[in-house]
């Protein structure tokens, strides 16, 4: 077993590869229609995430007393995050691309940073080439 879940946080992450299931043709489609590297990638990244959350789902144990700390990044977390350069500690919330409203604390799963970030566990040092430069993150926490 990897870890211990919350019966409601346990809920809700089979909901969640549901519908990430159920939206991934549509997000491919909708955001990389033409035959590309990068739908290639998308496709790749999307699959590989499909298989943690359910190679995830069939570890896990539920419990009532659980922390509601999750095991790892998935669209819908918030992960905080220090930045090993700065040492400045943040909260990023990591969402799905097709969101209609974002705020400053939002990071797209299509984003360097969203990407890099997604299926990460507390302690994974994670190293993103962004268009503004290299950044170093520590992931410190992950809640739902």
């Amino acid at each position: 077993m990897c870890c211990t879940l919350n019966p409601k946080t346990h809920e809700n992450l089979i909901q969640h590869l549901v519908n990430i299931e159920d939206a991934k043709t549509q997000l491919i489609d909708n955001y990389f229609p033409g035959v590309s590297v990068q739908r290639t990638e998308a496709i790749e990244m999307l699959d590989n995430y499909i298989a943690q959350l359910d190679s995830l789902l069939q570890q896990v144990q539920v419990a009532e007393n659980a922390d509601p700390q999750f095991p790892m990044v998935v669209v819908g977390s918030r992960v905080t995050v220090r930045d090993m350069d700065t040492q400045e500690t943040f909260t990023l919330r990591i969402t799905p691309p097709f969101q209609d409203k974002f705020d400053s604390d939002d990071v797209s799963i299509l984003s360097p940073v969203g990407k890099a970030l997604l299926t990460k566990k507390v302690g994974d040092i994670v190293h993103i080439k962004t268009p503004g430069g290299a950044i170093c993150y520590l992931v410190e926490s992950i809640n739902l």
